[in-house]
């Protein structure tokens, strides 16, 4: 009885192991989508709206949930607070968080990073046509994570109460 419950935890663990690594990568597409939602919003909210920064950060990060939203209130927030760090401050912080939260890889918060730097800095022309190319190169990025979903995260999922069976053969 004991070694059937063993083997049934063993196989248990891997298998919710190999699903949350396959939830990664599902994760990320959806948080890839909403942070180009976003920056869509943002665009919008400074030529149509004319909304300050800190306004437009808050609203956008209302309309989310998760680690998104967070990024963006968190954006909204430091701006408001702390006046005298700017845009890139704030972005910059909002940036440390989205990393700690999210399941967004290192060349994605990169292409983020660039675009700090350019928030509040320039004409409004100018934003527009960074948060364009923004939102180009997380578009490549969304590409990019629904390929690798698609041949890893199917593998992940299969792998994890696989090699919880191996296991258990093995020990058993």
């Amino acid at each position: 009885m004991l070694k059937i419950l063993g083997g049934t935890l063993i196989i248990m663990t891997c298998g919710i192991i190999g699903l949350e690594k396959s939830r990664s990568f599902s994760a990320r597409i959806e948080q890839l989508r909403l942070l180009n939602a976003g920056l869509k919003m943002l665009e919008t909210e400074i030529v149509y709206g004319s909304t300050l920064l800190p306004l437009a950060f808050a609203r956008i990060g209302e309309r989310f949930e998760g680690p998104v939203a967070s990024f963006f209130q968190t954006v909204a927030r430091r701006l408001q607070e702390d006046v005298a760090s700017g845009a890139l401050g704030a972005w910059q912080e909002g940036l440390q968080e989205l990393e700690r939260k999210s399941s967004l890889q290192t060349q994605d918060i990169e292409i983020l990073r660039a675009l700090g730097p350019m928030l509040g800095n320039s004409g409004v022309g100018d934003q527009v046509k960074n948060l364009e190319l923004t939102r180009q190169h997380l578009g490549q990025q969304y590409l990019a994570a629904l390929e690798e979903n698609n041949r890893k995260g199917k593998i992940w999922s299969t792998m994890g109460f696989l090699v919880g069976i191996t296991l258990v053969l093995l020990l058993y």
